[in-house]
């Protein structure tokens, strides 16, 4: 049977079936039905929106409001204690004594000045399209209804449902405050590491995330951290999905790993937000060098992959295999290629955050913002057919078109007042206007 994911980079062009741009009669229906009823729902008290999906056992829960536990003192670290909470069924737990890091944040080792302002939470109750127009963040809003509609195979109520339960969580997760905070509140000895660090494209365009298993220590830092970090790269990455490369190619490299390097709560919590919160963002998995370790543990990570995840996943054990989905150019050293990368966290510099404590400029570049919302909600309800509408069908979708692309802009122009600089602004690869370099 032909492997579709594989097939792509054989033919170098990436399928875009099903996204922005690139939809059939039938599925431009059903996009239109499920902003109809998206749109009805908006008026809505977001209290009223069903809990986010149960995850299964075994994944990591916040154990309090993020913005609440930043502000409280930190619990002492581990003394001479060891943890098997993150291992595999026990298997490889770690029996270091924790040192002085294991809470440590970025925000305490930074120069002064360098973190945002203080986040101000919003107090009153907030609407559902106050919360959706909130999730956009700098995404073109088709780009976002179009990933459900896609994960729920173009069933109009079960998108919707899904729809809903993930700004509910956005909600109870306090996204916006990670989005706000960034860096200062994630733990400085995993940034340090590297674990999902983001560099260069595939062949078909995808940014790659790479994730050398090797540097992971689930006892190293608080289960609740971790969490709080793949929250925070799953935000960062959406900035460098854009049409027509919406997915990430994704490199777990097992080189010189260990039964102590896998965190099965991790795994499981990464796989439960994939599939429910930031879902068709994975494009390609390459398992590079699968040690016997890996090879033993496949069979218990197999049954808890999605199908569709499951179709995504390639084993390359040496170079050429490698650059068969990334070019040489693309692909580090480390790894064959001729890139001459290499992580190394940068911390944030003082005063790299100003524009978020201009309040005058940032309240300005909101309301810019809002307007912009407020002009395609409103063509998108004539297009969705709730409200009446004198003009032709085409010449709605040409006027929603050129609203959605304004959203888009006043977006990427509110972003730095409200979204706190990253390793990837620092370095170069994210501009202020959120130009991919």
């Amino acid at each position: 049977m032909v492997n579709g994911v594989v097939e792509q980079y054989e033919k170098g062009q990436l399928n875009l079936d099903g996204t922005l741009g690139h939809l059939t009669t039938k599925e431009a229906g059903q996009l239109q039905i499920l902003w109809r009823k998206l749109l009805e729902a908006f008026a809505s008290d977001a209290s009223e929106l069903k809990d986010a999906p149960a995850a299964p056992a075994d994944t990591a829960q916040s154990t309090a409001k993020r913005s609440m536990r930043a502000q409280a003192s930190p619990s002492p670290a581990p003394s001479g204690k060891s943890s098997n909470s993150g291992s595999w069924f026990g298997f490889g737990a770690s029996t270091k004594t924790e040192d002085e890091s294991y809470r440590k944040t970025v925000g305490q080792v930074a120069p002064a000045g360098s973190s945002a302002p203080e986040f101000v939470a919003q107090g009153r109750a907030r609407s559902i399209r106050d919360v959706f127009w909130a999730a956009t963040l700098c995404d073109h809003p088709d780009v976002l209804v179009l990933r459900f509609l896609r994960a729920r195979k173009w069933k109009v109520d079960d998108a919707l449902k899904m729809l809903l339960a993930c700004l509910r969580w956005r909600l109870d997760e306090e996204i916006d405050w990670v989005v706000w905070t960034g860096e200062s509140a994630l733990n400085y000895a995993l940034m340090q590491r590297g674990i999902g660090a983001m560099h260069k494209t595939d062949r078909l365009g995808q940014p790659i995330l790479y994730i050398p298993v090797r540097q992971n220590d689930p006892s190293a830092q608080p289960q609740e951290q971790m969490v709080d970090y793949t929250v925070y790269l799953m935000e960062v990455a959406r900035i460098m999905l854009h049409p027509p490369a919406e997915k990430v190619c994704l490199l777990l490299d097992t080189t010189d790993m260990t039964m102590s390097n896998m965190d099965w709560t991790f795994f499981k919590t990464f796989l439960h937000y994939l599939e429910h919160y930031y879902p068709e963002c994975l494009g390609l998995v390459l398992i590079y060098n699968a040690s016997w370790v890996f090879n033993s543990l496949w069979k218990l990570i197999c049954p808890l992959l999605d199908p569709v995840v499951a179709s995504k996943v390639h084993f390359a054990q040496s170079t050429a295999e490698l650059q068969k989905f990334i070019a040489p150019e693309n692909l580090s050293v480390e790894y064959g290629g001729s890139n001459s990368y290499k992580y190394q966290y940068v911390l944030p510099r003082a005063g790299e955050n100003a524009k978020m404590a201009d309040v005058t400029a940032r309240n300005t570049a909101m309301a810019a913002r809002l307007a912009a919302c407020d002009r395609l909600e409103a063509v998108t309800r004539k297009w969705a057919g709730i409200d009446s509408a004198t003009s032709s069908s085409q010449t709605l979708s040409d006027e929603r078109a050129a609203a959605a692309d304004d959203l888009v802009v006043a977006s990427r122009a509110m972003d730095k007042f409200v979204r706190a600089r990253t390793l990837y602004h620092r370095t170069g690869v994210i501009s202020d206007d959120l130009t991919i370099h």
